[in-house]
């Protein structure tokens, strides 16, 4: 399977506190994305060792379902542990957190598994844009919780406050989507991107950006240029996986 990472500061923050990587092993391919947060350099080591944490445990990664759901809960785990060591006593890090989205494809069978703690998100893609995972904020909770439509929900104060994320402190919601195999005559991509991308370029505009005919580096290029010229205020990060 082919692949892509990019990623950019942006022309706001001082610092790309985003981290994005793929490991493979033998049995699966893992893309993971994470969108950093709390305080001054805070959000880096958060997502760095998140990222780090999932290169460490490939090992331990198997081509088995259940098996991927446990290892994935294990891996959030000791990076929350890993989080808690780094902190120690220096309260300006307690507060440090990050979001993850992950997707597993499994090698031997082309089924894929997608995890999500926080708003950066995983679509797949297949001539057409389907988001796959849910944001964890505040919008979405009212909608689930409370009734509220999406439209009364996202003028709520905070709706894009975050109800989930990674981090010493942090409350860590983990969910998890199935995709299974598709005979789809089209190629499929998985996309996974920062808020720093999705907040700032509409739907239309991402698929028509997937669907050109150029590789895959130039899309997440493209991607990011949009996201800026939409004036995106965040760091910009893009995973592309080439599924089929």
């Amino acid at each position: 399977m082919k692949y892509v990472v990019d990623t950019n500061i942006g022309v706001v923050r001082e610092e790309n506190q985003d981290r994005a990587a793929v490991f493979e092993n033998d049995y699966v391919l893992v893309a993971v994305l994470c969108d950093g947060m709390g305080g001054h350099f805070g959000g880096s080591i958060a997502s760095s060792i998140a990222i780090e944490t999932f290169k460490n445990r490939m090992n331990y990664l198997r081509s088995n379902e259940d098996n991927v759901y446990e290892w994935f809960k294990e891996t959030i785990k000791k990076a929350q542990q890993n989080m808690i060591l780094e902190s120690g006593n220096d309260e300006s890090k307690r507060d440090m957190g990050t979001t993850i989205t992950s997707a597993i494809v499994f090698k031997d069978r082309k089924n894929i598994v997608i995890f999500n703690i926080g708003d950066s998100r995983t679509y797949l893609f297949d001539g057409q844009l389907h988001q796959i995972t849910v944001d964890h904020n505040l919008m979405n909770y009212y909608i689930k919780n409370e009734g509220i439509s999406s439209f009364e929900a996202a003028k709520m104060p905070g709706a894009a406050a975050l109800t989930s994320a990674l981090g010493p402190s942090k409350k860590t919601n983990i969910e998890a989507f199935n995709i299974d195999e598709n005979n789809s005559p089209n190629k499929r991509f998985l996309l996974l991107t920062s808020d720093g991308i999705h907040d700032y370029i509409e739907k239309p505009q991402i698929e028509l950006i997937m669907g050109q005919n150029v590789d895959m580096l130039e899309k997440a290029r493209v991607l990011i240029s949009e996201a800026i010229k939409g004036r995106s205020t965040d760091n910009l990060t893009v995973v592309i996986v080439e599924v089929d």
